[in-house]
Protein backbone atom coordinates (compact mmCIF):
# COMPACT_ATOMS: atom_id res chain seq x y z
CA UNK A 1 0.00 0.00 0.00
CA UNK A 2 1.20 3.52 -0.76
CA UNK A 3 -0.53 6.29 1.14
CA UNK A 4 0.26 9.85 0.17
CA UNK A 5 -1.26 11.57 3.18
CA UNK A 6 2.21 12.43 4.53
CA UNK A 7 3.39 14.05 1.33
CA UNK A 8 3.96 17.74 2.07
CA UNK A 9 2.49 19.35 -1.02
CA UNK A 10 -0.33 18.98 -3.49
CA UNK A 11 0.51 19.42 -7.17
CA UNK A 12 -1.57 21.16 -9.81
CA UNK A 13 -1.15 18.25 -12.21
CA UNK A 14 -3.60 15.43 -11.57
CA UNK A 15 -2.03 12.06 -11.01
CA UNK A 16 -2.28 9.62 -13.90
CA UNK A 17 -5.20 7.30 -13.29
CA UNK A 18 -4.18 3.77 -14.09
CA UNK A 19 -6.60 1.61 -15.97
CA UNK A 20 -7.00 -0.69 -12.99
CA UNK A 21 -7.95 2.20 -10.75
CA UNK A 22 -10.50 3.35 -13.30
CA UNK A 23 -12.11 -0.09 -13.21
CA UNK A 24 -12.10 -0.02 -9.40
CA UNK A 25 -13.80 3.38 -9.43
CA UNK A 26 -16.41 2.22 -11.94
CA UNK A 27 -17.00 -1.03 -10.07
CA UNK A 28 -17.57 0.79 -6.78
CA UNK A 29 -20.09 3.07 -8.47
CA UNK A 30 -21.95 0.06 -9.89
CA UNK A 31 -22.15 -1.42 -6.39
CA UNK A 32 -23.57 1.88 -5.11
CA UNK A 33 -26.18 1.99 -7.88
CA UNK A 34 -27.29 -1.57 -7.11
CA UNK A 35 -27.45 -0.90 -3.35
CA UNK A 36 -29.63 2.18 -3.76
CA UNK A 37 -31.86 0.49 -6.32
CA UNK A 38 -32.54 -2.20 -3.72
CA UNK A 39 -33.14 0.52 -1.14
CA UNK A 40 -35.76 2.22 -3.27
CA UNK A 41 -37.50 -1.06 -3.98
CA UNK A 42 -37.72 -2.07 -0.34
CA UNK A 43 -38.23 1.21 1.57
CA UNK A 44 -41.85 2.18 1.03
CA UNK A 45 -42.66 3.60 4.46
CA UNK A 46 -42.21 7.36 4.75
CA UNK A 47 -42.23 10.05 7.43
CA UNK A 48 -43.63 13.53 8.00
CA UNK A 49 -40.64 15.46 6.66
CA UNK A 50 -40.79 13.57 3.37
CA UNK A 51 -44.44 14.55 2.97
CA UNK A 52 -43.71 18.21 3.72
CA UNK A 53 -40.76 18.30 1.31
CA UNK A 54 -42.90 16.70 -1.38
CA UNK A 55 -45.56 19.37 -0.88
CA UNK A 56 -42.80 21.98 -1.22
CA UNK A 57 -41.45 20.46 -4.44
CA UNK A 58 -44.91 20.28 -5.98
CA UNK A 59 -45.66 23.85 -4.92
CA UNK A 60 -42.43 25.06 -6.53
CA UNK A 61 -43.18 23.17 -9.73
CA UNK A 62 -46.88 23.95 -9.91
CA UNK A 63 -47.30 27.35 -8.27
CA UNK A 64 -43.79 28.82 -8.18
CA UNK A 65 -44.00 29.02 -4.37
CA UNK A 66 -41.24 27.82 -2.03
CA UNK A 67 -43.66 26.68 0.67
CA UNK A 68 -45.39 23.69 2.18
CA UNK A 69 -48.10 25.75 3.86
CA UNK A 70 -49.41 29.30 4.17
CA UNK A 71 -45.96 30.73 5.02
CA UNK A 72 -42.66 30.57 3.07
CA UNK A 73 -40.17 27.87 3.99
CA UNK A 74 -37.72 29.62 6.29
CA UNK A 75 -36.35 26.79 8.42
CA UNK A 76 -34.24 25.72 5.42
CA UNK A 77 -32.96 27.76 2.46
CA UNK A 78 -34.84 27.30 -0.84
CA UNK A 79 -32.00 25.61 -2.77
CA UNK A 80 -33.02 21.99 -2.30
CA UNK A 81 -36.71 22.70 -2.87
CA UNK A 82 -35.99 24.44 -6.17
CA UNK A 83 -33.97 21.41 -7.24
CA UNK A 84 -36.79 19.13 -6.10
CA UNK A 85 -39.36 21.14 -8.03
CA UNK A 86 -37.26 20.89 -11.18
CA UNK A 87 -36.88 17.15 -10.64
CA UNK A 88 -40.65 16.74 -10.35
CA UNK A 89 -41.19 18.66 -13.58
CA UNK A 90 -38.61 16.43 -15.24
CA UNK A 91 -40.17 13.19 -13.94
CA UNK A 92 -43.79 14.24 -14.49
CA UNK A 93 -44.83 14.02 -10.82
CA UNK A 94 -45.33 17.74 -10.20
CA UNK A 95 -49.13 17.51 -10.40
CA UNK A 96 -49.64 13.86 -9.44
CA UNK A 97 -50.63 12.22 -6.15
CA UNK A 98 -48.42 13.14 -3.22
CA UNK A 99 -47.26 9.59 -2.48
CA UNK A 100 -46.32 9.04 -6.13
CA UNK A 101 -44.37 12.32 -6.17
CA UNK A 102 -42.67 11.35 -2.89
CA UNK A 103 -41.50 8.04 -4.31
CA UNK A 104 -40.23 9.85 -7.40
CA UNK A 105 -38.35 12.36 -5.25
CA UNK A 106 -36.53 9.48 -3.58
CA UNK A 107 -34.76 8.80 -6.87
CA UNK A 108 -33.21 12.26 -6.58
CA UNK A 109 -31.94 11.35 -3.11
CA UNK A 110 -30.51 8.10 -4.43
CA UNK A 111 -28.82 9.92 -7.33
CA UNK A 112 -27.23 12.42 -4.94
CA UNK A 113 -26.03 9.55 -2.74
CA UNK A 114 -24.40 7.76 -5.68
CA UNK A 115 -22.72 11.04 -6.67
CA UNK A 116 -21.54 11.37 -3.06
CA UNK A 117 -19.87 7.96 -3.38
CA UNK A 118 -18.17 9.20 -6.57
CA UNK A 119 -16.92 12.38 -4.85
CA UNK A 120 -15.54 10.33 -1.96
CA UNK A 121 -13.56 8.33 -4.52
CA UNK A 122 -12.25 11.49 -6.16
CA UNK A 123 -11.32 12.98 -2.79
CA UNK A 124 -9.59 9.76 -1.74
CA UNK A 125 -7.47 9.97 -4.91
CA UNK A 126 -6.16 13.30 -3.66
CA UNK A 127 -4.69 11.48 -0.65
CA UNK A 128 -3.53 8.11 -1.98
CA UNK A 129 -2.15 6.52 -5.13
CA UNK A 130 -3.56 3.16 -4.09
CA UNK A 131 -6.69 2.45 -6.11
CA UNK A 132 -7.78 -0.27 -3.71
CA UNK A 133 -7.90 2.21 -0.85
CA UNK A 134 -9.95 4.55 -3.01
CA UNK A 135 -12.37 1.70 -3.72
CA UNK A 136 -12.50 0.80 -0.02
CA UNK A 137 -13.48 4.36 0.91
CA UNK A 138 -16.24 4.30 -1.72
CA UNK A 139 -17.48 0.93 -0.48
CA UNK A 140 -17.62 2.10 3.15
CA UNK A 141 -19.64 5.17 2.20
CA UNK A 142 -21.98 3.09 0.05
CA UNK A 143 -22.83 0.73 2.89
CA UNK A 144 -22.66 3.21 5.74
CA UNK A 145 -25.99 2.70 7.47
CA UNK A 146 -26.66 6.41 7.98
CA UNK A 147 -26.21 7.36 4.33
CA UNK A 148 -28.18 4.28 3.27
CA UNK A 149 -31.03 5.38 5.53
CA UNK A 150 -31.22 8.92 4.20
CA UNK A 151 -30.18 8.08 0.66
CA UNK A 152 -33.47 6.28 0.15
CA UNK A 153 -35.61 9.20 1.32
CA UNK A 154 -37.07 12.33 -0.21
CA UNK A 155 -35.29 14.45 2.40
CA UNK A 156 -32.76 17.26 2.10
CA UNK A 157 -29.83 15.32 3.58
CA UNK A 158 -28.58 13.52 0.42
CA UNK A 159 -28.42 16.82 -1.47
CA UNK A 160 -26.75 18.60 1.45
CA UNK A 161 -24.11 15.89 1.99
CA UNK A 162 -23.25 16.04 -1.71
CA UNK A 163 -22.99 19.85 -1.68
CA UNK A 164 -20.79 19.91 1.43
CA UNK A 165 -18.45 17.25 0.06
CA UNK A 166 -18.15 19.16 -3.22
CA UNK A 167 -16.95 22.24 -1.30
CA UNK A 168 -14.23 20.19 0.42
CA UNK A 169 -13.16 18.51 -2.82
CA UNK A 170 -12.90 21.82 -4.69
CA UNK A 171 -10.94 23.38 -1.83
CA UNK A 172 -8.44 20.51 -1.93
CA UNK A 173 -8.30 20.30 -5.71
CA UNK A 174 -7.77 24.05 -6.20
CA UNK A 175 -5.33 24.40 -3.30
CA UNK A 176 -2.61 25.89 -5.52
CA UNK A 177 -4.82 27.52 -8.15
CA UNK A 178 -4.55 31.29 -8.71
CA UNK A 179 -6.30 33.25 -5.99
CA UNK A 180 -9.17 34.53 -8.17
CA UNK A 181 -9.93 30.98 -9.32
CA UNK A 182 -9.82 29.53 -5.81
CA UNK A 183 -11.78 32.33 -4.18
CA UNK A 184 -14.38 32.47 -6.94
CA UNK A 185 -15.01 28.75 -7.41
CA UNK A 186 -14.79 27.66 -3.77
CA UNK A 187 -16.69 30.74 -2.61
CA UNK A 188 -19.58 30.21 -5.01
CA UNK A 189 -19.71 26.49 -4.20
CA UNK A 190 -19.80 27.39 -0.49
CA UNK A 191 -22.64 29.82 -1.06
CA UNK A 192 -24.68 27.26 -2.99
CA UNK A 193 -24.07 24.71 -0.22
CA UNK A 194 -25.31 27.17 2.42
CA UNK A 195 -28.40 27.82 0.30
CA UNK A 196 -29.16 24.11 0.57
CA UNK A 197 -28.52 23.53 4.29
CA UNK A 198 -27.08 26.05 6.73
CA UNK A 199 -25.30 23.54 9.04
CA UNK A 200 -22.93 23.00 6.08
CA UNK A 201 -21.14 26.00 7.54
CA UNK A 202 -18.77 23.48 9.15
CA UNK A 203 -17.70 22.18 5.73
CA UNK A 204 -17.18 25.75 4.54
CA UNK A 205 -14.82 26.11 7.50
CA UNK A 206 -12.66 23.11 6.52
CA UNK A 207 -10.18 25.17 4.39
CA UNK A 208 -9.96 27.79 7.14
CA UNK A 209 -9.03 25.23 9.78
CA UNK A 210 -6.64 23.54 7.35
CA UNK A 211 -4.81 26.84 6.92
CA UNK A 212 -4.52 27.20 10.69
CA UNK A 213 -3.23 23.63 11.09
CA UNK A 214 -0.62 24.26 8.37
CA UNK A 215 0.28 27.68 9.74
CA UNK A 216 -0.15 28.86 6.15
CA UNK A 217 -1.63 32.30 6.64
CA UNK A 218 -1.66 33.20 2.95
CA UNK A 219 -3.90 30.21 2.27
CA UNK A 220 -5.97 31.07 5.33
CA UNK A 221 -6.66 34.52 3.89
CA UNK A 222 -7.74 32.98 0.56
CA UNK A 223 -9.99 30.53 2.40
CA UNK A 224 -11.46 33.37 4.45
CA UNK A 225 -12.19 35.33 1.27
CA UNK A 226 -13.92 32.29 -0.23
CA UNK A 227 -15.96 31.82 2.95
CA UNK A 228 -16.91 35.50 2.81
CA UNK A 229 -18.19 35.09 -0.74
CA UNK A 230 -20.13 32.05 0.41
CA UNK A 231 -21.74 34.12 3.14
CA UNK A 232 -22.56 36.85 0.63
CA UNK A 233 -24.34 34.34 -1.62
CA UNK A 234 -26.23 32.94 1.38
CA UNK A 235 -27.38 36.50 2.10
CA UNK A 236 -29.79 36.13 -0.81
CA UNK A 237 -31.93 33.96 1.50
CA UNK A 238 -32.86 36.55 4.17
CA UNK A 239 -32.96 39.29 1.53
CA UNK A 240 -35.47 37.22 -0.47
CA UNK A 241 -37.63 36.81 2.63
CA UNK A 242 -37.58 40.56 3.32
CA UNK A 243 -38.43 41.44 -0.28
CA UNK A 244 -41.38 39.02 -0.11
CA UNK A 245 -42.65 40.69 3.11
CA UNK A 246 -41.78 37.64 5.19
CA UNK A 247 -38.77 38.95 7.10
CA UNK A 248 -40.47 38.59 10.48
CA UNK A 249 -41.43 35.00 9.74
CA UNK A 250 -37.87 34.24 8.57
CA UNK A 251 -36.41 35.59 11.81
CA UNK A 252 -38.95 33.71 13.93
CA UNK A 253 -38.01 30.40 12.28
CA UNK A 254 -34.29 31.09 12.60
CA UNK A 255 -34.66 32.15 16.20
CA UNK A 256 -36.24 28.76 16.88
CA UNK A 257 -33.46 27.00 14.96
CA UNK A 258 -30.76 28.87 16.89
CA UNK A 259 -32.40 27.95 20.19
CA UNK A 260 -32.51 24.32 19.09
CA UNK A 261 -28.87 24.43 18.01
CA UNK A 262 -27.84 25.97 21.33
CA UNK A 263 -29.77 23.33 23.24
CA UNK A 264 -32.27 25.75 24.79
CA UNK A 265 -35.19 24.14 22.93
CA UNK A 266 -35.30 20.34 22.66
CA UNK A 267 -37.95 19.04 20.26
CA UNK A 268 -36.09 16.15 18.61
CA UNK A 269 -33.11 13.88 19.14
CA UNK A 270 -31.49 12.47 22.28
CA UNK A 271 -31.95 15.35 24.68
CA UNK A 272 -35.73 15.71 24.79
CA UNK A 273 -37.55 15.64 28.10
CA UNK A 274 -39.23 12.30 28.71
CA UNK A 275 -37.15 10.41 26.14
CA UNK A 276 -34.41 7.99 27.18
CA UNK A 277 -31.09 8.61 25.40
CA UNK A 278 -30.07 4.99 25.91
CA UNK A 279 -33.45 3.96 24.57
CA UNK A 280 -32.82 5.96 21.40
CA UNK A 281 -29.49 4.22 20.87
CA UNK A 282 -31.11 0.88 21.58
CA UNK A 283 -33.86 1.54 19.04
CA UNK A 284 -31.38 2.54 16.35
CA UNK A 285 -28.48 0.20 17.05
CA UNK A 286 -29.58 -2.58 14.73
CA UNK A 287 -30.32 -0.15 11.91
CA UNK A 288 -27.09 1.84 12.29
CA UNK A 289 -24.65 -0.73 13.72
CA UNK A 290 -22.34 -0.58 10.69
CA UNK A 291 -22.41 3.21 10.73
CA UNK A 292 -21.54 3.36 14.43
CA UNK A 293 -18.52 1.11 13.77
CA UNK A 294 -17.28 3.37 10.96
CA UNK A 295 -17.70 6.43 13.19
CA UNK A 296 -15.62 4.77 15.90
CA UNK A 297 -12.86 3.70 13.50
CA UNK A 298 -12.85 7.14 11.89
CA UNK A 299 -12.49 8.86 15.26
CA UNK A 300 -9.53 6.62 16.12
CA UNK A 301 -8.06 7.31 12.69
CA UNK A 302 -8.39 11.05 13.25
CA UNK A 303 -6.25 10.86 16.39
CA UNK A 304 -3.68 8.63 14.67
CA UNK A 305 -3.40 10.91 11.64
CA UNK A 306 -3.06 14.03 13.79
CA UNK A 307 -0.24 12.35 15.75
CA UNK A 308 1.51 10.94 12.68
CA UNK A 309 1.27 14.26 10.91
CA UNK A 310 3.08 16.05 13.73
CA UNK A 311 0.28 18.12 15.25
CA UNK A 312 1.11 17.14 18.83
CA UNK A 313 4.89 17.60 18.67
CA UNK A 314 5.48 20.00 15.75
CA UNK A 315 2.30 22.04 16.28
CA UNK A 316 1.55 21.98 12.57
CA UNK A 317 0.55 19.61 9.78
CA UNK A 318 1.48 19.16 6.13
CA UNK A 319 -0.95 20.21 3.45
CA UNK A 320 -2.51 16.82 2.83
CA UNK A 321 -2.82 15.86 6.47
CA UNK A 322 -4.22 19.28 7.38
CA UNK A 323 -7.21 19.15 5.02
CA UNK A 324 -8.25 15.65 6.10
CA UNK A 325 -7.72 16.36 9.80
CA UNK A 326 -9.68 19.62 9.47
CA UNK A 327 -12.55 17.78 7.79
CA UNK A 328 -12.57 15.22 10.59
CA UNK A 329 -12.23 17.70 13.45
CA UNK A 330 -15.07 19.93 12.27
CA UNK A 331 -17.45 17.10 11.38
CA UNK A 332 -16.81 15.13 14.57
CA UNK A 333 -16.81 18.32 16.61
CA UNK A 334 -20.17 19.36 15.21
CA UNK A 335 -21.55 15.88 15.88
CA UNK A 336 -20.18 15.81 19.45
CA UNK A 337 -21.68 19.22 20.20
CA UNK A 338 -25.08 18.06 18.95
CA UNK A 339 -24.86 14.90 21.06
CA UNK A 340 -24.01 16.79 24.23
CA UNK A 341 -26.14 19.91 23.92
CA UNK A 342 -28.00 20.36 20.67
CA UNK A 343 -30.48 18.45 18.52
CA UNK A 344 -28.70 15.10 18.36
CA UNK A 345 -30.70 13.34 15.68
CA UNK A 346 -30.09 11.12 12.68
CA UNK A 347 -30.25 13.99 10.20
CA UNK A 348 -27.25 15.76 11.71
CA UNK A 349 -25.30 12.51 12.05
CA UNK A 350 -25.25 11.81 8.33
CA UNK A 351 -22.95 14.79 7.63
CA UNK A 352 -20.04 12.98 9.30
CA UNK A 353 -20.29 9.86 7.11
CA UNK A 354 -17.80 10.90 4.40
CA UNK A 355 -14.96 12.09 6.69
CA UNK A 356 -15.45 9.03 8.93
CA UNK A 357 -15.06 6.68 5.96
CA UNK A 358 -12.03 8.55 4.59
CA UNK A 359 -10.30 8.51 7.97
CA UNK A 360 -11.12 4.83 8.48
CA UNK A 361 -9.30 4.00 5.24
CA UNK A 362 -6.54 6.60 4.95
CA UNK A 363 -5.33 7.47 8.44
CA UNK A 364 -3.15 4.52 9.36
CA UNK A 365 -0.08 5.06 7.20
CA UNK A 366 1.47 3.25 4.22
CA UNK A 367 3.18 0.56 6.29
CA UNK A 368 0.22 -0.39 8.49
CA UNK A 369 -0.85 -3.88 7.46
CA UNK A 370 -3.98 -3.71 9.55
CA UNK A 371 -5.53 -1.20 7.12
CA UNK A 372 -6.90 -4.03 4.98
CA UNK A 373 -8.34 -5.76 8.04
CA UNK A 374 -9.95 -2.54 9.30
CA UNK A 375 -11.49 -1.83 5.89
CA UNK A 376 -12.73 -5.42 5.53
CA UNK A 377 -14.34 -5.49 8.98
CA UNK A 378 -16.04 -2.11 8.48
CA UNK A 379 -17.27 -3.06 5.00
CA UNK A 380 -18.61 -6.44 6.13
CA UNK A 381 -20.40 -4.82 9.07
CA UNK A 382 -22.00 -2.29 6.74
CA UNK A 383 -23.03 -4.91 4.19
CA UNK A 384 -24.44 -7.17 6.92
CA UNK A 385 -26.43 -4.30 8.43
CA UNK A 386 -27.79 -3.40 5.00
CA UNK A 387 -28.75 -6.98 4.24
CA UNK A 388 -30.53 -7.56 7.55
CA UNK A 389 -32.34 -4.22 7.80
CA UNK A 390 -32.99 -3.31 4.15
CA UNK A 391 -32.54 -6.04 1.57
CA UNK A 392 -34.27 -8.82 3.53
CA UNK A 393 -37.03 -6.77 5.19
CA UNK A 394 -40.47 -5.84 3.92
CA UNK A 395 -41.08 -2.19 4.77
CA UNK A 396 -44.51 -1.27 3.46
CA UNK A 397 -46.56 -1.03 6.65
CA UNK A 398 -48.07 2.35 5.74
CA UNK A 399 -49.15 1.15 2.30
CA UNK A 400 -50.73 -2.02 3.71
CA UNK A 401 -52.51 -0.17 6.51
CA UNK A 402 -53.83 2.43 4.06
CA UNK A 403 -55.24 -0.37 1.89
CA UNK A 404 -57.10 -1.85 4.89
CA UNK A 405 -58.59 1.51 5.90
CA UNK A 406 -59.61 2.36 2.33
CA UNK A 407 -61.22 -1.03 1.79
CA UNK A 408 -62.92 -1.68 5.14
CA UNK A 409 -63.26 1.69 6.89
CA UNK A 410 -63.76 4.29 4.14
CA UNK A 411 -64.99 7.72 5.27
CA UNK A 412 -64.44 6.89 8.96
CA UNK A 413 -62.10 9.44 10.59
CA UNK A 414 -58.85 8.15 12.09
CA UNK A 415 -56.66 9.51 14.87
CA UNK A 416 -53.13 9.16 13.49
CA UNK A 417 -49.93 8.19 15.21
CA UNK A 418 -47.27 10.87 15.14
CA UNK A 419 -48.69 13.59 12.93
CA UNK A 420 -51.85 13.87 10.84
CA UNK A 421 -50.06 15.45 7.87
CA UNK A 422 -47.76 12.42 7.59
CA UNK A 423 -50.77 10.10 7.10
CA UNK A 424 -53.04 12.37 5.04
CA UNK A 425 -51.53 11.57 1.59
CA UNK A 426 -51.79 7.81 2.22
CA UNK A 427 -55.35 7.81 3.61
CA UNK A 428 -57.22 9.24 0.65
CA UNK A 429 -60.63 7.98 1.91
CA UNK A 430 -60.28 8.78 5.62
CA UNK A 431 -60.13 12.13 7.36
CA UNK A 432 -57.06 12.19 9.60
CA UNK A 433 -57.00 13.78 13.05
CA UNK A 434 -54.20 14.05 15.62
CA UNK A 435 -55.71 14.34 19.09
CA UNK A 436 -53.06 13.96 21.81
CA UNK A 437 -55.73 12.91 24.32
CA UNK A 438 -57.82 9.76 23.90
CA UNK A 439 -60.83 11.12 25.78
CA UNK A 440 -60.92 14.26 23.64
CA UNK A 441 -60.79 12.12 20.50
CA UNK A 442 -63.75 10.02 21.69
CA UNK A 443 -65.75 13.14 22.51
CA UNK A 444 -65.09 14.33 18.95
CA UNK A 445 -66.53 11.08 17.61
CA UNK A 446 -63.22 9.41 16.70
CA UNK A 447 -63.21 5.65 17.26
CA UNK A 448 -60.32 4.48 15.04
CA UNK A 449 -56.76 4.99 16.28
CA UNK A 450 -53.43 4.29 14.61
CA UNK A 451 -50.63 3.40 17.02
CA UNK A 452 -46.90 2.88 16.72
CA UNK A 453 -45.00 1.71 19.82
CA UNK A 454 -41.94 3.63 18.62
CA UNK A 455 -43.89 6.86 18.08
CA UNK A 456 -45.41 6.56 21.55
CA UNK A 457 -42.10 5.79 23.23
CA UNK A 458 -40.27 8.59 21.42
CA UNK A 459 -43.20 11.04 21.76
CA UNK A 460 -43.25 11.88 18.05
CA UNK A 461 -45.87 14.47 17.17
CA UNK A 462 -48.96 14.02 19.33
CA UNK A 463 -48.11 10.43 20.28
CA UNK A 464 -47.32 9.61 23.89
CA UNK A 465 -47.21 6.64 26.27
CA UNK A 466 -50.39 7.98 27.90
CA UNK A 467 -52.38 7.95 24.65
CA UNK A 468 -50.98 4.52 23.80
CA UNK A 469 -52.02 3.13 27.20
CA UNK A 470 -55.52 4.63 26.92
CA UNK A 471 -56.20 3.08 23.53
CA UNK A 472 -54.83 -0.33 24.52
CA UNK A 473 -56.84 -0.35 27.76
CA UNK A 474 -60.22 0.49 26.27
CA UNK A 475 -59.88 -0.56 22.64
CA UNK A 476 -59.70 -3.60 20.39
CA UNK A 477 -56.89 -4.19 17.93
CA UNK A 478 -58.19 -4.61 14.39
CA UNK A 479 -54.98 -4.91 12.35
CA UNK A 480 -51.20 -4.86 12.75
CA UNK A 481 -48.30 -4.67 10.28
CA UNK A 482 -44.54 -4.69 10.91
CA UNK A 483 -42.58 -1.61 9.91
CA UNK A 484 -38.83 -1.09 9.91
CA UNK A 485 -39.24 2.63 10.44
CA UNK A 486 -42.11 2.60 12.95
CA UNK A 487 -41.45 -0.79 14.57
CA UNK A 488 -45.12 -1.73 14.17
CA UNK A 489 -48.27 -0.04 12.85
CA UNK A 490 -51.52 -0.98 14.56
CA UNK A 491 -55.17 -0.09 13.96
CA UNK A 492 -57.37 0.02 17.06
CA UNK A 493 -61.07 0.69 17.65
CA UNK A 494 -62.35 2.31 20.85
CA UNK A 495 -66.13 2.44 21.42
CA UNK A 496 -67.71 5.90 21.41
CA UNK A 497 -71.33 7.00 21.72
CA UNK A 498 -70.85 10.06 19.50
CA UNK A 499 -71.05 9.65 15.71
CA UNK A 500 -68.32 11.37 13.74
CA UNK A 501 -69.04 13.52 10.71
CA UNK A 502 -65.98 14.31 8.63
CA UNK A 503 -65.11 14.64 4.97
CA UNK A 504 -63.91 11.50 3.18
CA UNK A 505 -60.31 12.61 2.72
CA UNK A 506 -58.03 15.49 3.60
CA UNK A 507 -57.42 18.97 2.27
CA UNK A 508 -53.97 19.85 0.99
CA UNK A 509 -52.24 22.67 2.94
CA UNK A 510 -52.56 26.11 1.30
CA UNK A 511 -49.78 27.60 -0.81
CA UNK A 512 -47.94 30.70 0.38
CA UNK A 513 -48.26 33.81 -1.76
CA UNK A 514 -45.10 35.29 -0.21
CA UNK A 515 -42.58 32.70 -1.37
CA UNK A 516 -41.84 33.43 -5.02
CA UNK A 517 -39.41 30.92 -6.50
CA UNK A 518 -38.75 33.20 -9.47
CA UNK A 519 -37.68 36.13 -7.30
CA UNK A 520 -35.27 33.89 -5.37
CA UNK A 521 -33.77 32.52 -8.58
CA UNK A 522 -33.42 36.03 -10.02
CA UNK A 523 -31.86 37.41 -6.84
CA UNK A 524 -29.47 34.51 -6.34
CA UNK A 525 -28.60 34.22 -10.02
CA UNK A 526 -27.81 37.91 -10.21
CA UNK A 527 -25.63 37.72 -7.12
CA UNK A 528 -23.74 34.66 -8.39
CA UNK A 529 -23.31 36.21 -11.82
CA UNK A 530 -21.99 39.44 -10.37
CA UNK A 531 -19.47 37.63 -8.17
CA UNK A 532 -18.37 35.45 -11.08
CA UNK A 533 -17.77 38.53 -13.25
CA UNK A 534 -15.79 40.25 -10.49
CA UNK A 535 -13.52 37.25 -9.91
CA UNK A 536 -13.09 36.81 -13.67
CA UNK A 537 -12.05 40.46 -13.97
CA UNK A 538 -9.65 39.95 -11.06
CA UNK A 539 -8.14 36.90 -12.72
CA UNK A 540 -7.89 38.62 -16.12
CA UNK A 541 -6.25 41.68 -14.56
CA UNK A 542 -3.66 39.49 -12.83
CA UNK A 543 -2.84 37.72 -16.07
CA UNK A 544 -2.47 41.00 -17.94
CA UNK A 545 -0.12 42.38 -15.30
CA UNK A 546 1.91 39.18 -15.43
CA UNK A 547 2.05 39.39 -19.22
CA UNK A 548 3.17 43.05 -18.99
CA UNK A 549 5.93 42.19 -16.52
CA UNK A 550 7.06 39.35 -18.77
CA UNK A 551 7.39 41.65 -21.79
CA UNK A 552 9.04 44.38 -19.75
CA UNK A 553 11.65 41.87 -18.60
CA UNK A 554 12.42 40.98 -22.23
Amino acid sequence: MTLAVRSPELTDTARPVRRRDGWIFAGALVVAVVAYAVNLRGALDFDLDEVMYTFAGQNVAGAGSVSWGPEPIAVHPPGHFLLLGGWMLLTGTAHGPTVEALMGARWLGALCSVLTVALVGLLARRYTRNGWLMGAAMLLVTFDAFLLRFGRTALIEPTAVLAGLLVVLLAVRLRHAPSPVYVGVVGLASGVALLIKEPLLFTVGVPLLAGVLERDWAFFRRAAAAAGIGGLVWGAFPLWAVLNRAGGWWWSEHDTSLNRLAGFLQVSGLNRTGVSSTGVFGDTFRTYAGGYLIFGLGAAGLLVLAFRGGLFHQRRLGTRDASLVAFGVLSYGFLAYCLLLGQANEQLTVYSVAPAALLTVLAWGPAFRGTAVICAVAALAGIATWGLTVAAVRDDGTERMAAVLTRDYACIPVNATGNALRWAPALTRNHVESFPDGGAALRAGIRLFLLSPKDSRMRYGTSSPQLDTFVRRYGTRLQSFPSRRYERLELWSVPTALPATRECGNQRPPVSARASARSFLALTGGMIGGIALMTYAWHTGNRRREWARHWAAR
